[in-house]
């Protein structure tokens, strides 16, 4: 119940700043063969030039928009969301930070584990309905991203926001949390 009450928050904290136009984009799943092709593919990284073109913005917006809204796509709420999620193969993905109740946006992002230590969590994805498994993940990572305008930027997170910024950065390479699951 904790968990719905901060979402419902950091959806009210987010809304706010998303454009009245923002749309839903259908979420991709495994349950059709040629959407999976595509959450199979490795991403491409999000050009220079693309940072100023106000195409990529709208689909910033659309993606975030996308994840506020999972729940009406006959889905679960979403604690995160990656491009290719929506058909879009290139390395951008949001996260919702639990400690801020925040969303965070993280454009051609590179995790660093920090240290050894692993934790194993119960994982599920929008695009893996009605699947739920095991997962092992570096505890702490150290995650450098540019922002929606190419400013380069290093965050460190540990705990659920680190498997949370893991999973996410698993679409961008076209694995799916199923691949890495405990038997």
């Amino acid at each position: 119940m904790k968990v719905v009450k901060k979402r419902q928050k950091a959806l009210k904290s987010n809304c706010d700043i998303l454009p009245t136009m923002s749309k839903q984009l259908k979420i991709y799943t495994i349950e059709n063969k040629e959407e999976e092709k595509i959450l199979r593919e490795k991403s491409v990284p999000v050009k220079e030039e693309q940072f100023k073109d106000s195409k990529f913005h709208e689909f910033l917006d659309n993606l975030l928009y996308t994840a506020l809204n999972s729940e009406e796509q006959d889905n679960v709420p979403a604690g995160g969301i990656a491009a290719p999620q929506v058909g879009e193969n290139i390395r951008v993905f949001y996260t919702l930070n639990y400690d801020t109740d925040k969303w965070q946006l993280f454009i051609n992002p590179k995790i660093t584990p920090i240290g050894f230590s692993k934790t194993s969590t119960i994982e599920g994805c929008l695009s893996v309905p009605n699947i739920e498994g095991e997962v092992l993940r570096y505890r702490k990572v150290k995650i450098n991203y540019q922002d929606k305008n190419g400013k380069r930027k290093t965050k460190k997170f540990k705990d659920i926001n680190a498997i949370a910024v893991q999973h996410e950065l698993d679409h961008l390479e076209g694995v799916l949390f199923i691949d890495k699951m405990k038997e």
